[in-house]
């Protein structure tokens, strides 16, 4: 009997153990609260409280649940709280209407602060817009028809025939006010890099991307619509930049093979020699 009750006794202590360390687990995420998602008349309002005036930019993601919860994260919009027009206002606003009808969504959001340090919230519940929306992905991104063939020798990137068409206005009412831009990745870089002339033949690397591409395997992942929105009292404060979907879009070389990856290496001719009268020792 009494070893019966010690069994009792040991294995009820070992069962309390375990609740309490899984307790203990699910209520301390290593994320940020979530943002709320609230569906309107034709686009999701995502609201996040930002209370440190050390945020430097809050950046938005998208990711369509719908068929399953592996698909691709998308970019919605990085707004910086400095251009936000009523700055006594500690919360972000942000209307999306960039996504297909009928199709469950969540968000989440991520803050950094003027140090470089990025920290997440968790997801959004997920949400469904039954109005509104797209239809179908061409009302949300670029159709592209053609790949880029990419001279290593002059680092440019041209188009030899097609075309690239941005989506229409039945969605995206402003989509006149979106730019082009390429999204390019170099090792853990992933920026969008806006075409100053629009679609063009031809895009020069060597004036479009900074020092941080150079000798790195660069790929390029798409081709983005970009929007770029600044405070209205001081048209010189950056406050928002929202990006339609990104379309995928090929490079390949001069031979007409698809690259996966290529490098901006620029050729330099060989050192001279050396005709200065300089010395490190002089006063």
């Amino acid at each position: 009997m009494k070893k019966t009750e010690l069994s009792l006794l040991i294995c009820t202590f070992f069962t309390a153990v375990l609740l309490c360390g899984c307790k203990f687990n699910l209520s301390n995420s290593k994320y940020l609260n979530r943002p709320d998602v609230l569906v309107r008349d034709g686009y999701f309002e995502i609201i996040a409280p930002y209370i440190s005036t050390n945020t430097e930019s809050i950046t938005i993601y998208r990711q369509n649940v719908h068929d399953r919860t592996d698909s691709p994260i998308e970019r919605v919009a990085v707004v910086y709280p400095k251009g936000i027009d009523d700055t006594s206002d500690q919360t972000m606003h942000y209307d999306d209407e960039r996504v297909l009808v009928a199709q469950e969504y969540r968000y989440y959001i991520r803050f950094t602060d003027k140090n470089g340090v990025r920290n997440r919230t968790e997801w959004s519940d997920k949400k469904t817009l039954q109005t509104g929306g797209a239809s179908s992905a061409n009302q949300l991104a670029y159709t592209v028809n053609v790949a880029y063939t990419y001279a290593p020798e002059t680092m440019v990137l041209t188009l030899p025939s097609g075309d690239f068409t941005p989506p229409d206005n039945s969605v995206i009412k402003d989509i006149d006010d979106y730019k082009p831009a390429l999204v390019l990745q170099a090792g853990d870089k992933i920026q969008a890099f806006e075409l100053q002339g629009g679609i063009t033949t031809s895009v020069n690397l060597k004036t479009l991307l900074p020092e941080d591409y150079l000798y790195k395997d660069v790929t390029l992942l798409g081709i983005v619509g970009q929007k770029t929105e600044y405070n209205l009292k001081n048209p010189e404060v950056l406050k928002c930049i929202s990006w339609t979907n990104l379309t995928p879009v090929k490079v390949k070389n001069q031979a007409g093979n698809e690259l996966e990856t290529f490098q901006l290496a620029p050729e330099y001719g060989e050192a001279g020699t050396d005709y200065s009268t300089t010395s490190d020792n002089e006063n």
